[in-house]
């Protein structure tokens, strides 16, 4: 008898060993899949964009180069900067607003950077709503059911006849439990059941009875559905597509940043213009009232309309360039959203500080290689197709037949009722567990779901593989036209400035020509006004040109900065967590203060290294004080004033 029921236990035992180790090798043959795929796409792809950085420099090198011209010298301070910060307008309430504190006000107030972070804790809510696909479940079930039934067999109810001739029953069960999903897809259920059953029947001793069990179920997903890796794909895609939020959310507040920072130097060249329109007009007017005194004279009326109609253009002029000043201001005010400036409709903001034109060397190849490893855009398509081999490999487990391990055991106990519960103690008394081991299968025919599935899958990986290439070299095209922008951006500033030292010139020398000829009645001497008003034109484009150069190549610097992925790293900023009033999760970017005083503590340790080598051998001391001048050479304004003798001397050779 014992034989008899160890041989099914003995085979149950064995189906279920097997299930599992049929389990395990799905698990590591996909596990195989996943990590040769992983790594033959890291090493094709990074074969390419090698190849790729590497003849970016031997590219760079065959572009032709132009001519070297003269260097705009280190101290030159166009006369326009004092007055671009100057109040401009006259019912206007000035506000000097630097680079750096617009910056940290769009961080603080800006709408789009707020609708941007969200994002990311948009998608972290899919982290905790994939975990909850294992939460635990408590559940509660009760019924209270009476049978009425007319009776069709003498074994229900007994022969006498005065007896009722209609089976009565009265059921009352509780039912009270825990499940959950395991992370290996399997369904766990630890349940308590109580009934409580009476009836008419002559059978049913005693007549109230009431029963208690105590089971424990658990379905495991041997193939479909089945496994660790499986199962946490779920938290893995959620995870991923976080981190996808995540860089979304860097490359729109960089992208936001580029935007603010044009549009400060646009400010600064609105303004610009706005100031040289107003000295051509002055200076125009001043030759229209020398020809209104002289036109009794030696004046010739043509020459007076046409210095009028000078003077009427350049002030047109200056009226466009006024309200390109207001619309510079809104743009910033839009862009920076504070309300400090929204609802202040007087305020002038004046731009702090002039354009830096020192020269930044780039070199293209690093330039690339630091954009392949920060570009948001790149990590992107990494993490998407990341995710698109998970997604991959779940629709394989899904194409496996459904086979599912059913292991339950319970005890049970029987005991005249008088309340529902009586018969949980009896289940505890000499209550001998029972035990089920069973097998489910089931395997679509055609499949069609799960196939279509897959087919899809294998469709969207081979997509993300070329958008990740595409996007790869999107990148790197951005990086080649953001470092040749800055290059060529750098040269025209230097041959701007040199066409507005020709230009001042050639206006100085007409000015004085006309000037010295304008008291005598010589026609040929009024004839110089054309060329004094062509000379003005010339003059206000050289500076319009240099200073929109000038703007240029500081857009120029912080673009590349965007172009290479480093413009939060550019400006100090960091990406922190933090929470609001209501308790909500809120991401900002926050500028590092804490990073600036570390190298001031720096040259402290200097000076306890100086007295050590004062012990040392005389000949030997004499050379070391050389480290010592270091502080002489720290302070930069020493060198400035050496390059303040060279403009002096470039007119003077070209006089």
């Amino acid at each position: 008898m014992n034989r008899s029921l160890m041989t099914p236990a003995r085979v149950c035992l064995a189906l279920a060993l097997s299930g599992c180790l049929l389990l395990v090798s799905c698990n590591s043959s996909f596990e195989a899949q996943d990590k040769a795929f992983s790594r033959a796409t890291q090493q094709r792809l990074s074969g390419e964009f090698q190849k790729q950085i590497t003849l970016l420099s031997q590219a760079e090198k065959q572009l032709a180069a132009a001519g070297k011209g003269a260097k705009v010298p280190a101290g030159f301070d166009p006369w326009w900067n004092k007055e671009v910060s100057a109040k401009l307008f006259e019912d206007s309430q000035p506000a000097n607003q630097a680079l750096d504190d617009l910056l940290a006000r769009a961080l603080k107030h800006s709408a789009q950077i707020k609708v941007f972070s969200d994002i990311p804790l948009i998608r972290e809510t899919g982290i905790q709503e994939a975990r909850g696909r294992f939460d635990h479940h408590v559940f509660v079930e009760t019924a209270y059911e009476h049978v009425n039934e007319p009776v069709g067999s003498t074994l229900k109810v007994s022969r006498d006849a005065t007896m009722d001739s209609r089976f009565k029953e009265w059921h009352t069960s509780l039912e009270v439990g825990v499940k959950q999903k395991t992370i290996t897809g399997a369904d766990i259920r630890l349940w308590q059941r109580l009934d409580r059953t009476s009836n008419n029947s002559a059978y049913f001793v005693p007549d109230h009875q009431a029963a208690a069990v105590l089971g424990l179920t658990v379905i495991q997903p041997l193939l479909k559905g089945g496994g660790i890796k499986y199962n946490r794909s779920w938290i893995r895609i959620a995870k991923l597509d976080s981190e996808i939020a995540r860089n979304e959310f860097i490359r729109q507040a960089e992208s936001h940043l580029l935007q603010l920072n044009r549009a400060y130097w646009n400010l600064y060249l609105s303004r610009a213009l706005c100031v040289q329109k107003r000295k051509l007009v002055t200076d125009t007017a001043a030759i229209v009232a020398k020809l209104e005194k002289r036109k009794d004279i030696d004046a010739m009326q043509g020459e007076l309309m046409r210095a009028r109609a000078a003077l009427a253009k350049r002030r047109a002029e200056l009226v466009r360039a006024e309200m390109g000043i207001k619309n510079a201001e809104d743009r910033i005010k839009a862009l920076v959203n504070d309300p400090s400036l929204l609802t202040s409709t007087k305020t002038e903001l004046l731009p702090v500080g002039a354009p830096s034109i020192k020269e930044l060397k780039v070199n293209m190849k690093d330039a690339a290689a630091a954009a392949l490893e920060n570009r948001p855009e790149i990590a992107q398509a990494f993490l998407q197709l990341k995710t698109a081999a998970i997604r991959k490999n779940m629709s394989k487990n899904e194409l496996l037949p459904q086979l599912d391990l059913i292991l339950e055991t319970s005890i049970a106990g029987l005991d005249k009722a008088g309340r529902i519960t009586d018969g949980w103690d009896n289940q505890w008394r000499g209550a001998h567990p029972g035990f089920l081991v069973g097998l489910r299968f089931d395997l679509p025919v055609e499949n069609n779901i799960a196939e279509a599935r897959l087919k899809r899958r294998r469709i969207e990986l081979r997509q993300q593989l070329a958008q990740l290439q595409t996007t790869v070299d999107t990148v790197l095209l951005e990086v080649k036209i953001s470092a040749r922008e800055l290059g060529t951006s750098y040269r025209e500033v230097n041959s701007r400035y040199e066409s507005l030292l020709a230009s001042q010139e050639d206006l100085r020398v007409l000015e004085k020509r006309w000037e010295s000829h304008a008291g005598a009645a010589n026609k040929p001497a009024i004839g110089y006004l054309q060329l004094l008003v062509d000379a003005q034109d010339r003059l206000a484009e050289a500076e319009e040109n240099f200073a929109r150069a000038c703007t240029i190549y500081n857009v120029a610097m912080v673009n590349l900065q965007r172009s290479q992925g480093t413009l939060l790293k550019y400006e100090d900023l960091q990406v922190v967590r933090t929470e609001d009033p209501q308790g909500l999760p809120v991401m900002s970017l926050v500028r590092q203060r804490a990073a600036t005083p570390k190298p001031k503590a720096a040259p402290k340790p200097a000076p306890k290294v100086a007295p050590k080598p004062k012990p040392a051998p005389k000949p030997k001391a004499t050379p070391k004080p050389k480290p010592a001048p270091k502080p002489k050479a720290a302070p930069k304004p020493a060198p400035k004033p050496a390059p303040k003798p060279k403009p002096t001397t470039k007119p003077a050779a070209k006089k």
